[in-house]
């Protein structure tokens, strides 16, 4: 059964819909709701032209792969979302391995809205790109 970046979020609200979630399930939801805007990214990016030479491009981890593809786009709106799923890899980053730092409930709820925000946007965005990928 494969999952979907909605499952992805879906799992990340539940832990942070729990009144008893630890400081472990805040950064599982920290985590997960970054995971879903990357999946839906990731989709995205597969549409978009490869923008730097493919063997430099091989080099690249996963996550920054997407990121130099909306990056790297002549369109200063796809542009921008790369500096947006920058921003949530931060957040991400800091809920997985700065362990020394605590995680308070409402920095996960407000990560978790922005990545709301943004998989609506990243979804216009997905919807714009099959339309013109059906225009004759």
């Amino acid at each position: 059964m494969s999952v979907t970046y909605k499952d992805f979020l879906y799992s990340a609200e539940a832990l942070l819909d729990n009144p008893y979630s630890t400081e472990m399930d805040l950064r599982k939801a920290t985590s997960l709701s970054f995971y879903a805007v990357f999946q839906l990214s990731r989709e995205i990016a597969s549409k978009l032209p490869l923008p730097i030479d493919p063997a430099e491009y091989q080099k690249l981890d996963i996550q920054d792969k997407v990121i130099i593809r909306f990056e790297k786009h002549p369109d200063k709106r796809i542009q921008a979302v790369s500096y947006l799923i920058k921003q949530l890899r931060a957040q991400h980053m800091i809920a997985d391995y700065d362990t020394h730092l605590d995680i308070k409930r409402i920095e996960t709820t407000q990560h978790f809205y922005a990545t709301q925000r943004m998989l609506s946007s990243l979804e216009g965005l997905l919807a714009a790109l099959n339309s013109l990928e059906n225009q004759p």
